[in-house]
């Protein structure tokens, strides 16, 4: 159970940095890709986190199965400073960047 919520969470992480780069793209279009990155990475950055996992996890995904969806707050907060104290976000960002760079040719 706590590597499905593992899962879980690093996969709701990516998909919180990418809406925020595409979020960036549209409000900040002339910024280059590091001011783009100190506005995602803010102070509040895991505390933002955080909360747009828990408000996903409280819908009802129909491809998600509920067992997976529904794991218990203690399993989330305890692998949730786990993956905290492991994941390094600037990389994960930077990579993100990379990929979209190569995607689009530049």
């Amino acid at each position: 159970m706590e590597l499905m919520a593992k899962m879980y969470i690093v996969g709701k992480i990516n998909e919180w940095i990418r809406k925020r780069i595409l979020e960036e793209e549209i409000v900040s279009k002339g910024k280059a890709g590091a001011d783009k990155l100190q506005n995602i990475l803010d102070e509040h950055v895991w505390d933002n986190i955080e909360k747009f996992i828990k408000s996903a996890k409280s819908k009802d995904n129909k491809f998600i199965p509920n067992f997976i969806e529904d794991f218990s707050e203690d399993i989330f907060g305890g692998v949730f400073t786990e993956i905290k104290g492991i994941l390094n976000l600037r990389e994960l960002l930077e990579s993100i960047f990379s990929d979209e760079k190569k995607a689009i040719g530049i």
